[in-house]
């Protein structure tokens, strides 16, 4: 990597982290410029923002003012300039944004050219580091996340006036990009074939036939791209799986770890927790929740963080709540079948939904209890009613049956516990 970006250990903070990241980024996109002018000299022309060159040697803020204490007034007036340089966002001029606009394909091969060539930034591969999603960290070391190294990317693209549009791919392990002039997609083409950018392998391009091979997905789900949300729900999600292993001292490979599943707290498969960690993957899945309120896959994640790490009360009241998006969905998918069947489904269907719901009367009443440490034996019946009656109907496309009966045992587990004011589970 080169030497103005290695940054200094002894000056930079965590306080300075954000805005050492952001001047990080711009000084990247400002070396891109530099490449794609060296090429093409008529876009200099018209360049009426700040010189690219002036941010291409912007290091690290704190350095330059660690270096001003040292009594030089010529030292003290340059790292004034770098304080007042790095707080304006570089953005390249009209004449390149608009040759990325025309040009994507070229402007894409000098940042990868600059990202992956000149500064050596790629993929981590391994699991079980926490910092390989942490951007600054990724800025600062090189090797990052499919999502971290995407978030890069998008970022330096997006100040050389290239917008990307990007999709979250298998939970979030994976992300490819593609150029995009507004609402409409702007296929890189290849050979014949339409492709899109696998940053995660340096850039290269993968034709639209191998992400559908590879990822079972449609041309159309595809480009139909993800959030921003997505991408850093993805980010934290990557977080959380190396914390949680980290937490139970397993091995982060997939097909090695301790899975995070109500049947591992049912078969009580951890036997104990470095307490930090399960702390910090509980954050992690908060913060995802926050972030993709209607997954159902996160919340149930969360509920089980809170239950190994000791918040009890927590726990049920989340999976209450599941169990009773689990309740809707298996409402809906009897309605929808039912449009479908007989008179006499249909009239089943109607009388089932006349009755009450006794998971969302449960999760209400659980809901009144802020950190609900002992539950009431009305309560209790109301939670034991609606588990029964979750467990003796037809799932929902989305959920295994083992998985919801593990699910079930839990909360009636929890249930029994935090009735008897127990601390363990």
């Amino acid at each position: 990597m080169a030497p103005h970006l290695l940054g200094c250990s002894v000056c930079r903070t965590s306080a300075t982290a954000s805005t050492w990241s952001l001047a990080r980024l711009d000084a990247l996109a400002a070396e891109v410029v530099d490449t794609l002018t060296a090429q093409n000299p008529q876009l200099a022309a018209e360049d009426s923002h700040t010189p690219a060159s002036a941010f291409r040697d912007l290091s690290n803020p704190s350095r330059a003012a660690f270096k001003a204490i040292e009594g030089s007034p010529a030292r003290a007036a340059t790292a004034n300039a770098t304080s007042e340089l790095s707080a304006q966002p570089f953005r390249a001029s009209t004449a390149v944004q608009d040759y990325a606009q025309h040009f994507p394909m070229q402007v894409l091969t000098a940042v990868n050219s600059v990202l992956f060539g000149r500064h050596g930034y790629s993929a981590c591969n391994r699991y079980g580091t926490a910092t390989d999603s942490h951007l600054s960290a990724v800025l600062e070391s090189g090797p990052g996340s499919c999502a971290a190294l995407t978030v890069l990317y998008l970022e330096v693209c997006s100040r050389l006036g290239l917008s990307l549009g990007f999709k979250v791919l298998d939970e979030g392990r994976y992300c490819l990009v593609w150029p995009r002039s507004g609402e409409q997609q702007q296929l890189l083409m290849a050979a014949g074939e339409a492709c899109v950018v696998d940053v995660y392998g340096k850039g290269a391009l993968l034709t639209v036939k191998e992400v559908s091979d590879l990822f079972d997905i449609s041309e159309e789900d595809l480009f139909a791209g993800s959030s921003r949300r997505s991408l850093l729900a993805a980010l934290l999600a990557e977080q959380q799986h190396a914390h949680w292993c980290r937490a139970v001292g397993c091995s982060p490979q997939p097909a090695f770890m301790t899975q995070l599943s109500a049947a591992t707290a049912v078969n009580r498969k951890v036997k104990q927790l470095n307490g930090l960690s399960i702390e910090r993957a509980t954050a992690a899945a908060r913060k995802r929740v926050s972030l993709l309120p209607g997954d159902m896959g996160i919340q149930l994640q969360l509920a089980l963080l809170c239950y190994f790490s000791g918040r009890y009360g927590d726990a049920w009241l989340e999976l209450g709540s599941y169990i009773e998006a689990v309740r809707q969905l298996q409402r809906a998918a009897g309605v929808h079948s039912s449009h479908g069947g007989d008179s006499h489904d249909s009239s089943r269907v109607a009388a089932g939904s006349s009755k009450p719901d006794p998971v969302s009367a449960a999760t209400a009443a659980a809901a009144s209890l802020t950190g609900a440490q002992i539950i009431t034996p009305a309560a209790a019946a109301a939670v034991t009613a609606a588990a029964a009656t979750v467990a003796s109907e037809s799932e929902a496309d989305e959920m295994q049956e083992g998985e919801l009966a593990d699910v079930l045992l839990l909360f009636e587990k929890l249930q029994l516990e935090l009735m008897m004011g127990g601390g363990s589970a």
